[in-house]
């Protein structure tokens, strides 16, 4: 992450120019930066089928998907597959609908299922989650 000079944005460490103004972290502004609500539609691009790509969270061919985490409740297994998204870990839940009782019962959890090949990565984020969890169940109790 870095902090874009201009206008203070926090922007992904992937990105080489802030989303919000494009300046480079060096300060350099990019003048024909527009942002997306100035930007115009995107043309279709030949051989994508829309209607497919939107049922589709993860690529083709079916993958082998393992369990990376079991969230508390739905609510919480969106957010994180939403940021492990943001990291280029693609992520589906499993269960979201059975947690819906918000059981505290973990049979219930909702899983979140991430491909093998990104499990580690996946582990390391959800630590990290579990730690700023922690963190801020601590300071409330303190």
């Amino acid at each position: 992450m870095w902090t874009c000079p201009k206008c203070n944005s926090i922007v992904d460490a992937t990105f080489d120019v802030c989303w919000a103004c494009g300046t480079t972290p060096e300060g350099v502004e990019d003048p024909s930066f527009v942002t997306a609500d100035e930007a115009g539609p995107i043309d279709d691009v030949p051989g994508i089928n829309k209607d497919h790509a939107a049922d589709s969270e993860l690529p083709e061919p079916p993958l082998d998907l393992v369990e990376g985490y079991r969230a508390y409740d739905s609510t919480e297994a969106q957010f994180l597959v939403d940021r492990l998204a943001e990291r280029g870990i693609a992520a589906v839940t499993q269960g979201a609908r059975m947690s819906l009782t918000e059981s505290p019962l973990s049979l219930f959890a909702p899983r979140i299922m991430v491909r093998e090949q990104d499990l580690l990565r996946a582990r390391i984020f959800f630590e990290e989650f579990e730690r700023r969890k922690r963190s801020r169940v601590q300071s409330a109790v303190d």
